[in-house]
C-alpha cells in the first residue's frame, strides 16, 4: 500500500502567526493554494490559515445565514475599509489552531478518508513535528487515479 511519503509534495510554503493577512493573501493567489500552515520559530505547525478563514474574517455575518453560497454587500464604502483593515491583520487572530495533519508513514486510504471526512483540501505532513510537505486533493486524485494507485 502506498504511503504519503510516496506522493508528497515537499513544498514547504508557510507562514508565521505575524505575517498579515494581506501577505497570506497574495501568497495564496500567487501560489495556487487554499491554504498553508503556520509554524512557529522552530518549523513546528502550530496552526494553518486558509482562503476560507480570510473569507470569513471579511464576511463573519455570512457564517451563520442558511445560504453562505450567497454573500450579500451592502455598503460598498464600508466594505473597502472592512478589507483595509483585515488585510492588515495578522495569521494569529485568524488561524485555525485545531488542525490536522499527516506523517510521512500514513498509508494513502487513511489520508484519503480524513480529507473526504473532514473536507480538507490541503494537509500538512510532518516529521518530529516539523513541515516536511503537504498532500492535497491533487496528489491524492493523481496517485490514485495512476495504474495500480493503491499498491
Amino acid at each position: 500500500m502506498k504511503k504519503v511519503k510516496d506522493f508528497i509534495t515537499r513544498d514547504l510554503t508557510s507562514v508565521t502567526p505575524e505575517t498579515p493577512l494581506r501577505e497570506v493573501a497574495e501568497i495564496l493567489s500567487w501560489r495556487g493554494l487554499s491554504g498553508v500552515p503556520v509554524v512557529n520559530e522552530t518549523n513546528e505547525v502550530i496552526a494553518f490559515i486558509s482562503e476560507k478563514d480570510i473569507i470569513t474574517s471579511i464576511f463573519p455575518e455570512q457564517v451563520r445565514i442558511e445560504n453562505p453560497d450567497l454573500i450579500r454587500i451592502g455598503n460598498l464604502s464600508e466594505l473597502i475599509k472592512k478589507l483595509t483593515l483585515v488585510g492588515e491583520a495578522l495569521v494569529k487572530d485568524y488561524m485555525n489552531e485545531n488542525i490536522i495533519c499527516a506523517t510521512e508513514e500514513m498509508p494513502i486510504s487513511d489520508v484519503a478518508g480524513i480529507m473526504l471526512r473532514k473536507g480538507i483540501k490541503r494537509l500538512p505532513v510532518l516529521r518530529y513535528k516539523k513541515l516536511v510537505g503537504v498532500v492535497d486533493r491533487a496528489n491524492l486524485t493523481r496517485v490514485l487515479l495512476e495504474k495500480g494507485g493503491l499498491d
